[in-house]
Order: C-alpha cells, then sequence, then structure tokens
C-alpha cells in the first residue's frame, strides 16, 4: 500500500506495515480519491501491481478460519479463504505487509498467499466470520475470567510453584482447563490417568527429570505420544531449540512467558493438531 499510495502521489503516505484498520481504510481511501477510481477498482490495482487475484470472498471456505486466530483477523485486517495442508490463502487490504505474513505462516504452520480487497468489505466479512472485536483483549491478555468448563485442557509441567500459579492464571483467564505437575513422573501419570489432555506445557529445566526427557518419554508412550507438548525454555540456545524439535516438541517459548505470545502459540499449537 505504501508503493501504490507514493506511486498515486499521496503526501505523506503513512507507514501501513502494522497498520489499523482505521489507517488502512484512510490510506485506500487518500488513494482511490486522488486516482478517482472505485474500491473495487483500486483492489484491482493493487492486485495487478504486487502479481496477486483480487479475492472473491463469497468463494471462502470458512473452514479455514480455524488456522487464524480472531483477534490476528481483526488485528490484521485479514481473512482466511481457503487452505491445503501447506497453504492458506488470506484476503488482505495490505497485500505487502511482511509483518502480517510473517505471523500468519508462523501461526498456522503453511506457506501464506495473500489476495486483495478492500478493508470495508473485510471488515464486514471478519465481524461475520469471527464475531466483534468487543472483549477480544481479554482473552488475549489472559486478564481476570473464568476458564471454561469445556475448554482446552492444558496440563502445566514446571518444578517452580510460583510458575506454576502464574501459568495456571494466564491459562485460565484465556479459559482453558488448567491441571499442574511438579516434575516428569507426576505429569507421566496425570498423562497415563484418565482425565484427557489436549496440551502440555513443559519446562525444560528441571532438576528431576529434565523437560527433554519427560518428551521423550511422551513420545515413546503409545497411548500419549501424540500429545501436543510446547517447550519452556529459560535459555536462547540453537542446539537445545534444535534438541527438542527433533525429540517431537510442537513448539517452544521462552521465560518469562509474555502472555499474548504465550495463549497465541498454545492455540496455535492445538489449531495445527486439530486440522484435518
Amino acid at each position: 500500500m505504501v508503493a501504490v499510495a507514493e506511486a498515486a502521489e499521496v503526501a505523506g503516505a503513512p507507514n501501513l506495515d502494522g497498520a489499523s484498520v482505521e489507517q488502512m481504510t484512510k490510506a485506500w481511501t487518500l488513494v482511490r480519491r486522488a486516482a478517482e477510481i472505485s474500491q473495487e477498482e483500486l483492489a484491482a490495482n493493487i492486485a495487478v501491481e504486487a502479481g496477486l487475484a483480487v479475492a472473491k470472498i463469497q468463494d471462502r471456505d470458512p473452514r479455514a478460519e480455524i488456522l487464524v486466530p480472531a483477534e490476528v483477523a481483526h488485528r490484521r485486517t485479514v481473512l482466511p479463504l481457503g487452505c491445503t495442508d501447506r497453504d492458506v490463502t488470506v484476503a488482505t487490504a495490505n497485500p505487502l505487509s511482511q509483518e502480517a505474513k510473517r505471523e500468519i505462516e508462523w501461526l498456522s504452520g503453511r506457506k501464506v498467499g495473500f489476495q486483495v480487497a478492500p478493508p470495508d468489505d473485510l471488515q464486514d466479512e471478519i465481524v461475520a466470520a469471527y464475531g466483534s472485536s468487543e472483549g477480544m483483549e481479554r482473552v488475549v491478555h489472559g486478564s481476570e475470567g473464568p476458564a471454561e468448563p469445556d475448554g482446552p485442557h492444558v496440563l502445566i509441567v514446571d518444578d517452580e510453584a510460583g510458575q506454576r500459579e502464574w501459568f495456571r492464571s494466564v491459562l485460565e483467564g484465556g479459559g482453558f482447563r488448567v491441571s499442574v505437575a511438579k516434575d516428569g513422573a507426576e505429569a507421566l501419570a496425570t498423562l497415563r490417568g484418565g482425565d484427557s489432555v489436549d496440551l502440555v506445557t513443559l519446562d525444560y529445566w528441571m532438576d528431576k527429570m529434565n523437560g527433554l526427557r519427560v518428551l521423550q518419554s511422551i513420545r515413546s508412550g503409545e497411548e500419549i505420544q501424540d500429545t501436543p507438548v510446547i517447550m519452556v525454555t529459560g535459555a536462547g540456545d540453537r542446539r537445545i531449540e534444535m534438541s527438542l524439535f527433533e525429540a517431537g516438541a510442537d513448539d517452544f517459548i521462552s521465560k518469562p512467558i509474555d502472555p499474548p505470545l504465550f495463549l497465541l502459540r498454545i492455540r496455535a499449537v492445538l489449531r495445527r493438531r486439530a486440522f484435518p
């Protein structure tokens, strides 16, 4: 959009890579008025300049919504149109945004292909697909709120009581049901018990049995080997990260956790595992 705005000689074209809905709509309006064309014509021109297609929102596959969280759809003004096991096609008013592309690729685990749509049309469709953005902040930031009785069940494994309770408060505020384990042995016993666990957050640095050994035990256990696991580390050691992925970790996050990012990563892993 910046390139398009500059090409249309719109003075003060804003930096739109991380633009809000209001900024994006304003940019489209500025360019459309300067060029004296309709929103549809502008979408077609942007698509040509970017080498992309114009989005056919009416033909979208609603199943693709599971790959992009509601918070991201609203914040980025994007709408999933369809997907395969390797790709996801997304309608956007800003097809040059590398920030949006990287975030969606990371969350969906798929390569992103953009198509172009006017921001007003997108906003209406995003609300129709995901609901209003009102109340979204509580869910994203994990602020106070009860756990959902039917929410995903997360097992927190950490040998520090303070960390376990901090993680519990964030997750329960995000609508998850939570169980805790103080070491690897207790975690494995819980996983093999009667209550199904949807995901495990597993601390790497534990005294009795470190997280890597626990992860290896999970992946070698016939009944529990498919349980999604997010490793929690305090180190930025690339060798450790590689060893965790090689052992079967679905993702990892470093301490101290950032609550919004923590919740997004958990939801992303659950979506990827649940998607057919």
